[in-house]
Parts: C-alpha cells; sequence; structure tokens
C-alpha cells in the first residue's frame, strides 16, 4: 500500500542566456507540480558574440528579478532553493563576477553549469515526466543548443552541446532561410548523438514549446496542454513553413506573435533548427516536454533516495501526482488501492496499462465534493486539464472519460474533445467507469468494506462475489450499477456469497 507523501516545497532559480526564472514547486515522491512560476525575458546573452560579455542591460534586469524572487522566497518561507546558470554566464567574460554578485543577492549559492550537466539535467526532468522515455533529448537555449540520449534505464553516455541558440547566431539575422540552413547544418554535422537514428526527439525549451503552440493553433487543438504535444514529420514540415512565411506576410506575422509573444523575435531561428535536427537526426516525431533542467536540477539532489524508495524503478509520476494535485488523503488512498483490486478483474490484463488503471481509482473520489448535477463533468474537466504528468495525451483523455463515467453511465464526452483519444478507448472508459461506480455505491467509499467483494468474470457472465453476511450491503442501488456494468461488457449479471 502507497502511504500518503506530504508535499514540501523547493525552489529552482534558473538563470539562462534569455531568461531568468523562478520556480516553486510542491514536490511529492516523484511529482513536481508547480506552485509559482515567474520569468523575466533579461536576455543576458544577447550581444555575447561580439562582445564577449554579458548585456549591460540584462544584467540590471536579471539582477532586479533575483531581488525580487529573495523576496518572495523569504515571505512564503521556502528554504530549499537551488540556482543555476547556463551557456550565457558559462561563456561571457564577466560571467563568474556575474554569478558571484548574483548568489550575494539571492543569499543562495549559484551554480553554473557545463554544457553536459545541462543536458544531463534537462534529460533527468525528461524523465520524470515521461513514462518510459526513450530518445534524444534536445534543449534549446538562448546561446546552446544541448542533446542527450535517455532511454527507459536512464541517461546513455555524454551530452552534447551545440552553439546553435538564437544568441549564438546573431550574425546571421537578416540572412536567407538557405544561408542560415547551412549554417546550422554546418554545427550538426559535428554532432554523434544524430547519427544514433531513434525514433524520437524530446523537444526541452520555450522556443521548442511556441512552435508547438503555433502547430496546435493551425490544427485547431482543442487541448491546450503542451507537454506530451506529438508532432510527425509532416507536422513538422507544417509549422515551418508556417513559421517562415511570416516573413513576408504581415498578417501572418501577427497572428504569430499574438501565440509567441515576445519569443516572436527568434521563431524564426527556432523552426529552422528544428527543421534541421529533425532531418539529421532521422526522427519520426517530437514529443513536448514541459519538463527539462529545472525539474531536473531539483530532482538532481535526491535522485538516488527518491528512487530507491518510490515503488516503480524510478518513481511514477503519474501516481504521485494524481495523489499530490488532489491532495488525497489516507482514507482516499486506501479506497482507491481497494478499487484498483475490485476493478481489476473486468479489464484488461495489459502491464502498461495497470498504471494507468490504478491512477482512475485513485482519481474515483475528486467529483465527490462537487454539486450532483455537475459532477461528471467537472471530475471529466479536472482530470483532463490537470497539471498531472507521466501520461500522454491519448492516455489523459482515457482517464477524464472514465472519471466522468465514473459519476453517469450516460456520460458523453463533450463535442469539442470528441476527436482526442483513441476510439478503441471509449468502451474500456465506459467499462472503468462504470466498474468505479459500482465500487464506490457498493461500499460508500471504504475501502475495509470494499474488500468484502469481488467482481469474477466468466465467458458468459459477471458476478459479483460477497462475503457471508455483507447479503444487505448489495441494495437496489447496487444492483442497478452492478447490470449497467454487465451490459457494458456484455455479461449476464449473477450475484452470489463466497462460500
Amino acid at each position: 500500500m502507497r502511504l500518503a507523501l506530504q508535499p514540501e516545497k523547493a525552489a529552482v532559480v534558473d538563470i539562462g542566456s534569455n531568461s531568468v526564472r523562478l520556480v516553486i514547486y510542491e514536490v511529492t515522491g516523484a511529482a513536481a507540480l508547480p506552485y509559482f512560476n515567474e520569468k523575466v525575458l533579461a536576455g543576458l546573452g544577447r550581444g555575447l558574440p561580439e562582445t564577449g560579455k554579458l548585456s549591460p542591460e540584462g544584467v540590471v534586469d536579471a539582477m532586479a528579478a533575483i531581488r525580487r524572487y529573495r523576496a518572495i522566497l523569504t515571505g512564503l518561507g521556502v528554504t530549499q532553493v537551488t540556482a543555476v546558470a547556463t551557456a550565457a554566464v558559462r561563456d561571457a567574460e564577466d560571467g563568474p563576477d556575474f554569478a558571484r554578485m548574483a548568489a550575494t543577492e539571492l543569499g543562495a549559492r549559484l551554480r553554473i553549469l557545463s554544457g553536459a550537466e545541462e543536458g544531463r539535467l534537462s534529460a533527468l526532468g525528461v524523465r520524470m515526466g515521461f513514462d518510459q522515455p526513450d530518445g534524444i533529448v534536445s534543449d534549446l537555449g538562448g546561446s546552446s543548443l544541448e542533446f542527450q540520449r535517455i532511454t527507459p534505464a536512464g541517461q546513455d553516455g555524454q551530452g552534447e552541446t551545440h552553439r546553435l541558440g538564437p544568441f549564438s547566431m546573431s550574425h546571421m539575422e537578416g540572412a536567407k532561410p538557405a544561408e542560415r540552413r547551412k549554417a546550422i547544418r554546418k554545427v550538426l554535422k559535428s554532432s554523434e548523438l544524430l547519427n544514433a537514428k531513434t525514433r524520437r526527439l524530446y523537444a526541452v525549451g520555450g522556443s521548442w514549446r511556441a512552435l508547438a503552440s503555433v502547430h496546435m493553433d493551425i490544427k485547431a487543438y482543442p487541448l491546450a496542454i503542451l507537454h506530451g504535444y506529438r508532432l510527425n514529420g509532416q507536422a513538422v514540415r507544417t509549422v515551418v513553413r508556417t513559421i517562415l512565411a511570416t516573413q513576408r506576410d504581415k498578417e501572418l506575422a501577427s497572428h504569430i506573435s499574438g501565440i509567441v509573444g515576445r519569443r516572436f523575435d527568434t521563431i524564426v531561428h527556432a523552426a529552422l533548427v528544428l527543421d534541421e535536427v529533425f532531418d539529421a537526426g532521422g526522427f519520426k516525431e517530437v514529443l513536448v516536454s514541459a519538463n527539462g533542467l529545472r525539474e531536473g536540477v531539483l530532482f538532481d539532489q535526491g535522485e538516488k533516495m527518491l528512487f530507491e524508495t518510490m515503488r516503480e524503478p524510478y518513481g511514477d509520476a503519474l501516481i504521485d501526482g494524481t495523489i499530490a494535485f488532489l491532495r488525497l488523503e489516507k482514507s482516499q488512498l486506501d479506497f482507491g488501492e481497494a478499487l484498483y483490486d475490485f476493478i481489476r478483474p473486468v479489464l484488461p490484463r495489459t502491464h502498461s496499462r495497470q498504471r494507468l488503471f490504478r491512477a482512475a481509482c485513485l482519481m474515483a473520489d475528486c467529483g465527490g465534493r462537487f454539486h450532483p448535477d455537475h459532477r461528471a463533468d467537472m471530475a471529466y474537466y479536472l482530470i483532463l486539464r490537470s497539471p498531472i504528468r507521466g501520461i500522454s495525451h491519448d492516455e489523459r483523455v482515457l482517464l477524464a472519460h472514465a472519471t466522468g463515467a465514473r459519476y453517469t453511465h450516460k456520460f458523453q464526452r463533450p463535442k469539442a474533445f470528441t476527436r482526442l483519444g483513441l476510439d478503441s478507448d471509449d468502451q474500456l472508459a465506459r467499462i472503468m467507469g462504470a466498474a468505479m461506480r459500482l465500487g464506490a455505491v457498493y461500499s460508500g467509499r471504504s475501502a475495509p468494506l470494499l474488500k468484502q467483494a469481488r467482481l469474477k468474470p466468466s465467458k458468459s457472465k459477471l458476478v459479483l462475489e460477497v462475503q457471508p453476511g455483507c447479503a444487505d450491503m448489495v441494495s437496489g442501488t447496487v444492483k442497478k450499477r452492478f447490470e449497467q456494468l454487465a451490459t457494458f461488457l456484455d455479461l449476464d449479471a449473477q450475484i452470489s456469497t463466497a462460500d
């Protein structure tokens, strides 16, 4: 049985080439939910290739942001603070002086990361946001582009860093796309990791996320969650073509600028880099990751302890994220585990999906305090748009659908979202919902009571078996819910008492 995990606040200050950001997390096991998230686009790396020094204006803006962040951290009583600086501070002549000044203003130690460390930590962040990740992590910052091979077992080998950030390539501003592509290819030729020809590219960084936002707009994608958003080769070509068209279409440029904000100034460069990386690596798809360097920094300090104490080999952001987001108490955790044991006999035995079924059972009480007339819809949207990581968009849709169906067997997904998810999961979601509803109604959401009943399916019938002396637990409502589940399974319903 998984014990309740108490969230702890921890903060990361990330001083990048383009932005200075503070994120305060509530950390629960393998899950880190943002509590406070703020960035200032200081542009420390602007002009660095020409001057060899940090932008003076950027230094002023960065220091103001750091002083503000210290006040916020002090006000909230957050004492676990980790600060890191990346390529601009690493490469600038005045980087060490800036780092000392920033550490003093922040009141915390500041670590200047090497390119290899940056890639490793970004990959660790990705690892904590996806189930069994396998591919190349690519983190595009203001000055550099990092690559790191990642497998389900962890990072594989040394990472790479390349001077392909927009500030490092500022000398190409105004050049034609063909010339810029040529310059990008020249840098990428030195990459050994791109020769691995893995299937998947995990895209980390605000520039990559901005490109994904543009594609969401093009496709009128209804679920505005970037983490786990998938782009195949055609999608990459579409978004790159759209971005390049902004150079000659003012109306389109205005529209795209409204989507990506201040990143519009570097969006053409980001699009060209993505296109060249995708082709050079022979990738089949891009998965956007909202997790990256900051989450890697956060988990790096407790990585060994975390992974040794979690049930799964590398922790489970889905299970722990569900516990954290819904703030589950011990009785709810106990009921969720008992419910999982109760409904498991009527669900597919696919090993990879068991974590989804367990998570759904932990979510089964999330609408309990909503108005009865709106529980199904509100529970559906709560899960669909939750900040929980460790699931694909298709899996998110399945969990939300099952949660809605847990409150009514007549639940229908809103029309705007029917295009999402796998068609084959629709019936599975209904079965999951009906089974969870039966378990909740039978037991009153009490784990000890639910353990006195079990479901026994066969080829022709579904049996609800209760312990001797528990016949009174099978009320008219319980019978009705049981028959609804049997109907979804196309089985005859039978209630019996255990011998």
